[in-house]
C-alpha cells in the first residue's frame, strides 16, 4: 500500500537527516494515521520550515506505467500530471469536501502566486531530487512538472511533491517492497536536501 511505502522511506529519510545533519526534523507523521492534506502544510507553518517534503507513490490504469517523478505547485495542462494530482486530490472527499468544492483553477493559481518566491528553491530541489534517485535506482526518469496539489498549496517555504514509482506496475511494486530499494531513495532524497 502507499501507505506503508511512502511512510517507511519518510522514516528512513528522517533517520538519515537525524544522524548526519544538524537540523530539526518534523514529521507530519510517524505512524499509520490519517491526516487531512491542509493540516500537513499548517504542521510544517507553524513550526517555521525550510522544505516541505511530501512522499508518495504514484498509480496509473496502465500497468506498464513506471518511473519517478517530482512535482511543484503550479497550473499544467500536461494531461498526465493533472491526473496524478487528481488521484492525490482525491483524498479530500475523505475529509467531508470534493476537489472541486476545495480547488479551483483559480485558488490554484492564487497559491502558486503566493508560493513564487520560493519557486526558484523548489524547483532547484526537485531537479537535485530527480538527479540523486536517477543515481541510485534502475528506473524511468520522468522529470520535475507543475501540477496543482492540494497538499502544496499552503506551504509557506520551498516544496515538492515525490513519487518515488507506480505501485500499480508489477515490477516497480516488487521494488518498493524490497527495503533496500526504499533506503535507496530515502537515501536519494537525503542526498538532495543535504545539496
Amino acid at each position: 500500500k502507499e501507505k506503508d511505502i511512502a511512510l517507511d522511506v519518510a522514516k528512513r529519510l528522517e533517520k538519515k537527516l537525524s544522524k548526519n545533519m544538524n537540523v530539526k526534523i518534523i514529521m507530519t507523521r510517524d505512524e499509520d494515521v490519517f491526516l487531512r492534506l491542509s493540516e500537513r502544510t499548517k504542521i510544517a507553518n507553524d513550526n517555521k520550515g525550510s522544505l516541505f517534503i511530501s512522499i508518495h507513490t504514484n498509480a496509473a490504469q496502465d500497468r506498464r506505467a513506471s518511473g519517478f517523478e517530482t512535482f511543484l505547485i503550479g497550473t499544467n495542462k500536461n494531461e498526465a500530471a493533472v491526473r496524478v494530482a487528481a488521484r492525490e486530490n482525491s483524498v479530500l472527499e475523505l475529509e467531508g469536501g470534493t476537489e472541486k468544492e476545495l480547488f479551483s483553477e483559480e485558488s490554484l493559481i492564487e497559491a502558486t502566486i503566493k508560493q513564487s518566491g520560493y519557486a526558484k528553491n523548489s524547483e532547484m530541489f526537485a531537479d537535485i531530487v530527480q538527479q540523486e534517485i536517477g543515481k541510485r535506482v534502475q528506473s524511468r526518469d520522468r522529470g520535475v512538472k507543475q501540477a496543482g496539489f492540494y497538499v502544496l498549496m499552503g506551504a509557506s517555504m520551498p516544496n515538492v511533491l515525490v513519487e518515488l514509482g507506480f505501485i500499480s506496475n508489477p515490477s516497480e511494486e516488487k521494488k518498493l517492497r524490497s527495503p533496500q530499494y526504499r533506503d535507496q531513495l530515502a537515501t536519494a532524497i537525503y542526498r538532495a536536501v543535504e545539496k
